[in-house]
């Protein structure tokens, strides 16, 4: 399966059991965009979902970070593919 074809969803309906997911767009508010990519969110990385909730737990890389449901909400993900 192509997983481009996927559309994506807000990283708030991601869980644990969701497993990695690639990053296809950061929306923008206030310039939140640049902050969530100096964090490694951003286009093209990968992430997980360690737990779910408000605020989550997700993991980029080897970096884990508490993000508030507003945030998670601007950050669209699909499955890794």
């Amino acid at each position: 399966m192509d997983h481009a074809l996927i559309p994506a969803a807000p990283l708030a309906a991601f869980g644990p059991h969701d497993g990695e997911l690639d990053i296809v767009e950061v929306q923008d508010d206030h310039g939140q965009a640049k902050r969530m990519c100096e964090l490694g969110l951003c286009p093209g990385k990968r992430v997980r979902v360690l737990r779910a909730g408000n605020p989550a737990i997700v993991q980029v890389g080897e970096s884990r970070f508490a993000l508030a449901h507003e945030l998670l909400m601007r950050v669209l993900a699909r499955p890794a593919g």
